[in-house]
């Protein structure tokens, strides 16, 4: 799904995981800093989602999926068990800075 709100946070990837401060993070830390730093994009992305059930795990499934593409950013080594925004614990990737 390209929106523009997706488009738009893909575009701050490159800063987002300059932000990330181990070179070992993962999708949950990733997706954190996004809501952290970029407020406004964050919640444009959920309101595209707003009358599905799950925006959340809509817009953070989309957003990990795209960060995989991004090969020039990170490279997916594993998975692991994280809490996510609301506490609940699931299996996410692990990427590795690239750079």
């Amino acid at each position: 799904m390209a929106t523009a709100a997706y488009e738009a946070l893909e575009e701050i990837y490159p800063k987002i995981v300059e932000l990330m401060e181990k070179n070992e993070f993962d999708s949950h830390e990733f997706i954190l800093k996004i809501a952290q730093k970029y407020q406004k994009l964050y919640i444009q992305a959920l309101f595209e989602h707003r009358d599905q059930n799950r925006p959340f795990h809509t817009v953070h499934m989309a957003i990990a999926k795209r960060l995989k593409k991004r090969g020039d950013l990170v490279q997916h080594v594993d998975n692991r068990s994280s809490k996510d925004i609301f506490g609940q614990e699931n299996q996410v990737a692990v990427w590795h800075k690239v750079k």
